[in-house]
C-alpha cells in the first residue's frame, strides 16, 4: 500500500480499512496466543516449542522434494548477452 492511496477519493476508504484492520487482526491473534500459552505448563510450552522446531525443517524438506523450491539449473534468464557484430562478408 502506498501513501498516495490514503488520499485517493476512490481507493482511500479501502486503504484506511486495511490500515485499521490488519493491526487489529494481529493484536487479536497475539492475544489468543498469549491466552493459550498462559494455560500451558512449562512442559507443555517445551513440547510446543520442540514441535515447532521439528515441523519447520520437515516442511522445508517436503517442499524441496516436491520441486517447489528454488529453480534448479535452467538457463541464464535475464543475463545480458554480448552483441555479435556482422562479419565482413555480410557487409558487402
Amino acid at each position: 500500500m502506498r501513501l498516495n492511496d490514503l488520499f485517493d477519493l476512490e481507493n482511500g476508504s479501502a486503504a484506511l480499512l486495511k490500515l485499521a484492520l490488519y493491526p487489529l487482526v494481529l493484536i487479536v491473534i497475539c492475544q489468543a496466543l498469549f491466552a493459550l500459552l498462559c494455560r500451558l505448563s512449562i512442559a507443555g510450552m517445551l513440547v510446543a516449542f520442540a514441535s515447532l522446531l521439528l515441523i519447520s525443517p520437515l516442511a522445508y524438506f517436503i517442499r524441496e522434494a516436491r520441486g517447489h523450491g528454488r529453480e534448479r539449473g535452467g538457463g541464464r534468464r535475464g543475463t545480458e548477452r554480448t552483441p555479435v557484430l556482422p562479419t565482413n562478408e555480410e557487409m558487402e
